[in-house]
């Protein structure tokens, strides 16, 4: 017993080892699983790529010229005291800036608005709809009458010159081409291409959907990304499901974009000439009133020539004029400009071409006007509530702050030079005072109006400049290329949906084969088996097919019959030889085949000539007699212990079967089965039946429900544990685990029954001994090979 129950623990301690080999093998008995799997899930694979809605990538590249003259006059006049206005259309561009205008949801609306992209056109198919573009028989003009549209679904059936449109409620409006559909959220005018002739019913359908809806599922198909961080190239990719009209959006986006960028460069310009024709109404009311002042003076002192003894010392004060001029110009340009700024209110762009010749100063006017184009783009994107924008007005304020700082310093030192200047001035002039004072105040004339003068001219053509280069002012950005698709759509992916569809065509089956063998709570295999007890599989008996009670008789040779004479082979090897031994059959529950292996067992041993006698001992529910066609009350078992007859001899009956086999029914059912067990008679009773028979073969209660098969182990020198594939649980074994633990059973071995012929039933593996029922089997007892196994792995039992 003891090496019986370390050579059990040793093959589990086996069986539990990873054994890769096991494992192959027990997949590949299911082989086919796996072939329907992987053709399956290549079958799927192909079903979707086939019908899967295909997605194409149009590419497309802009430039962002930065530093580029926004018109024609972009060169700064050399030599000229003055800055060039076109120095406005110059600004510089921000790459970020540009990428979230054209991710923006201003462009994308005024997209889908001029494409109409919120009505789709389908080419209805047997699982699936293809969105079609110019390939389409007909098109849908959309009129939209409420701010909310709700998604419609229309087929479209033309016949006769007629078409037909059919909601999802299968309404039926019937018009002709070029009519107008008047539904209560919108209208829709369907206007039939040349050479339609006639459509199937449903063969196409449209789709109208929100603007907002279009818009969404056209941001998050639209990328845009800096080809690289020191360049200032965007690199624009688009995904849809139709080529063409995928390319036609990428087209209109970026048409749209370059036309706002060049709509921003004129608006500057055009602010630019509104502040010059401001100045200009100023300036000609001054000129005029200093030329009507000089007029009115000459004809009131009678005035045509200057002194030619005043030549010397008025020249002498011109060069001090002149230098008066320049700055009073300076001053009354950076006043202007002062006066332009100071008021917070205004928003608009601050013409750098007024200011003074400081490059410091015209960068400062420049970096405010970057500022508020800065802003005006990001108005487009966001509201004035989003701390992006307000971020923005907080920088302009500051910029405008220093702005007003610079101008108040600036303006001080002109005033500190044009003071500095008249001083000198005076100085000459109280040299000439000889010169008459009538000849002072010409020149005092004349001096403003040459100042008038020469502001008014330079004024005029600066505004003929600004609307030249208005007129000429092109995009900072240019394409690089035009949107173009690929040649094969980028998803679906078949490559890899088929390696997908492969991969898991043969993981599932696996998957589905281990969630199986984890949820299994019956015994399957012998594996089952093994994991679970460390007992030893003394037989395996194959399903009944024919479900007869009795399938070993003399001449029987099928499969079944076969077994219990491996069944009587093992035996040989545990039991006692040259004596009577006791064999007693139970299980943890009715319904196992305790009666069925103890009537064919019976029957083989019989066949040797051994004299052999069943013990109807499950009381409370007797099958074995029925099972052999013998009445269970007839004088039976509980006869002999409640009668007063001391002869067990009497009351065994002979089968029909075998002249070596007998039988000792159960008797009527008692009501203290296991008292009478208890019964000092009943050990006599085994006595007598030891010096009568070989084989004695107790058919006994399940030991899982009652404790009969427990008091009877004592007169017993073997106990076979009977377990029936797909019946017997797992747990069910913990009985007679716990019961030889507890050296309550002794000599204890299992027999596995009905076992099916049958691509993954129950297998036997790496035993010496036993059928290897599942792998094919042989007529005929066992080989000499398999007898010399069974010695080996009993020879040390006594």
């Amino acid at each position: 017993m003891q090496y019986q129950n370390n050579e059990s623990e040793n093959f589990i301690e086996q069986e539990e080892e990873f054994d890769i080999k096991k494992i192959v093998s027990e997949l590949f008995r299911y082989w086919y699983l796996f072939l329907i799997g992987a053709v399956l899930g290549l079958f799927i694979a192909f079903a979707f790529t086939r019908y899967a809605e295909p997605s194409y990538k149009i590419n497309s590249k802009i430039t962002i010229d930065d530093d580029q003259s926004g018109g024609m006059l972009g060169g700064k006049a050399s030599g000229n005291s003055m800055i060039d206005f076109s120095d406005l259309l110059n600004i510089s561009s921000n790459a970020y800036n540009e990428i979230d205008y054209l991710t923006s949801r201003s462009l994308l609306t005024n997209t889908v608005k001029k494409l109409q992209l919120n009505v789709i056109i389908y080419r209805k198919g047997w699982i699936n709809s293809v969105e079609l573009f110019d390939e389409a028989p007909f098109d849908v003009k959309f009129i939209q009458k409420q701010d909310t549209v709700e998604e419609g679904n229309y087929n479209v059936l033309i016949k006769e010159g007629h078409l037909h449109v059919i909601n999802k409620a299968g309404e039926d409006r019937e018009c002709k081409s070029g009519d107008t559909i008047k539904l209560k959220p919108y209208d829709l005018v369907i206007n039939l291409k040349p050479g339609i002739e006639s459509i199937k019913l449903q063969e196409y359908k449209f789709k109208v959907l929100s603007e907002q809806a279009k818009v969404e599922s056209l941001s998050q198909a639209l990328d845009v990304q800096l080809t690289d961080k020191k360049s200032t190239t965007l690199q624009l990719t688009f995904e849809y499901p139709n080529s063409k009209k995928g390319e036609l959006i990428l087209q209109t986006l970026v048409n749209l974009y370059l036309q706002s960028n060049r709509e921003n460069k004129i608006q500057i310009a055009d602010s630019t000439i509104t502040f010059i024709d401001s100045r200009l109404r100023v300036v000609s009311t001054e000129l005029s009133g200093v030329e009507s002042k000089l007029e009115k003076f000459k004809q009131d002192n009678n005035l045509a020539n200057v002194d030619e003894q005043s030549k010397a010392l008025v020249g002498n004060a011109s060069e001090y004029y002149n230098k008066v001029n320049d700055a009073e110009i300076q001053l009354a340009v950076a006043n202007d400009i002062s006066k332009y700024i100071n008021d917070p209110v205004n928003k608009k762009i601050i013409p750098s071409s007024l200011s003074v010749q400081d490059p410091v100063f015209t960068e400062a006017i420049g970096r405010y006007n970057e500022l508020l184009i800065d802003r005006d783009k990001l108005t487009l994107s966001y509201k004035d509530s989003n701390p992006v924008v307000q971020s923005a007005d907080a920088q302009i304020e500051n910029a405008r702050a220093a702005l007003l700082k610079s101008f108040d310093s600036y303006k001080r030192n002109l005033n500190l030079i044009l003071s500095q200047t008249k001083s000198k001035n005076s100085t000459i002039s109280s040299q000439i005072q000889s010169v008459p004072k009538k000849e002072r105040i010409f020149l005092d004339y004349s001096r403003q109006q040459d100042l008038k003068q020469q502001l008014y001219l330079y004024l005029l053509q600066k505004k003929e400049e600004t609307a030249i280069s208005r007129t000429s002012t092109i995009s900072s950005a240019r394409i690089i290329d035009n949107p173009k698709s690929d040649y094969l759509p980028f998803k679906p992916k078949k490559a890899s949906i088929y390696a997908i569809g492969f991969v898991l065509g043969l993981v599932l089956p696996g998957a589905f084969l281990y969630a199986r063998k984890l949820l299994q709570i019956k015994i399957i295999t012998k594996s089952d088996i093994i994991s679970n007890t460390n007992l030893s599989v003394l037989g395996e008996i194959g399903n009944n097919k024919s479900g007869d009670a009795l399938v070993v008789r003399e001449n029987a040779r099928d499969n079944v019959a076969e077994q219990f004479r491996a069944l009587r082979t093992n035996l040989q090897f545990i039991l006692k030889p040259g004596v009577s031994n006791v064999i007693m059959i139970t299980s943890s529950m009715s319904g196992e085949g305790k009666s069925f292996i103890a009537a064919n067992l019976a029957s083989v041993l019989a066949l040797t000539g051994k004299k052999v006698v069943m013990l109807e001992m499950d009381l409370r529910k007797p099958k074995l007699s029925i099972n052999l066609g013998i009445d269970h009350n007839d004088k039976g078992f509980t006869n002999y212990m409640v009668s007063g007859s001391s002869d067990i001899g009497e009351l065994v009956k002979p089968t029909f079967f075998s002249e070596n086999c007998f039988l000792l029914s159960s008797g009527p059912v008692p009501p203290n089965p296991a008292e009478l067990l208890l019964s000092e008679k009943f050990a006599v009773m085994m006595e007598q039946l030891r010096k009568r028979f070989d084989y004695i073969i107790i058919d006994s209660a399940p030991v899982g429900m009652v404790a009969d098969a427990q008091i009877i182990e004592k007169y017993t020198d073997a106990n076979l544990y009977v377990v029936r594939q797909s019946y017997t649980f797992k747990s069910q074994l913990h009985i007679i685990n716990d019961l030889v633990k507890q050296g309550k059973f002794k000599n204890s071995y299992i027999i596995a029954n009905d076992i099916k012929v049958q691509k993954g039933g129950y297998h036997s593996y790496g035993y010496g001994y036993g059928y290897g029922y599942g792998y094919g089997y042989g007529y005929g007892e066992q080989t000499n090979e398999q007898k010399s196994g069974l010695a080996k792995l009993f020879q040390r039992k006594g």
